[in-house]
């Protein structure tokens, strides 16, 4: 699994040198980084979203168009390149084949036209996908999320805090609105 962000980063972060609670820390950031993988693709299985791999044969959905262009969505932050693709309307029939250098990709959108099916069908999809280097504004949201995770654990606190005379709320466990904000860029949104 890759973390988003270092133990360097978030002990910089906490302002602390100390080592007593590095293996809390290090189970912090990967639980961290996951949440960041969960929240952007809204899929569970989404682990390593960010992460540049090569996937071969990955099975995910797609749809075509009436003027028969092939759309679908790699779970993958971004698609590098394509060396394989192929589809099928159903189970019972056999892959179709899908010449490489047709696949058009935009972000994490690949598409191709001048397939010979419609409605709902299956892709097999090799590609290279993922970032190589981290975005800087990624590894701060996961660095903050680390820290805020930290300070959950070593102060106990419930859901939520407030003044109820007051009827505010200053503390909740959700995401805090600066880390939303700075993972709004990343957001997985299938159009």
């Amino acid at each position: 699994m890759t973390d988003y962000t270092t133990l360097t980063s978030v002990k910089l972060a906490l302002g602390s040198s100390q080592t007593t609670d590095d293996t809390l820390l290090s189970a912090l950031i990967t639980q961290a980084s996951r949440a960041i993988d969960r929240y952007c693709t809204g899929v569970v299985m989404s682990d390593n979203y960010f992460a540049r791999e090569t996937l071969t044969n990955d099975l995910i959905a797609g749809i075509v168009s009436r003027d028969g262009m092939l759309i679908c969505y790699p779970l993958k932050a971004v698609v590098e390149s394509v060396s394989a693709m192929a589809y099928r309307p159903s189970p019972q029939e056999t892959w179709r084949e899908v010449d490489p250098a047709d696949v058009e990709i935009s972000g994490y959108r690949v598409s191709v036209t001048g397939v010979n099916a419609i409605g709902t069908v299956r892709v097999k999809i090799s590609f290279i996908g993922g970032f190589s280097l981290l975005p800087d504004d990624l590894v701060n949201a996961a660095t903050l999320l680390v820290v805020r995770f930290y300070r959950e654990v070593k102060s106990g606190l419930g859901d939520s805090i407030g003044v109820a005379e007051l009827g505010t709320l200053t503390y909740t466990k959700a995401l805090p609105v600066r880390v939303i904000e700075m993972l709004k860029p990343y957001k997985r949104v299938i159009a």
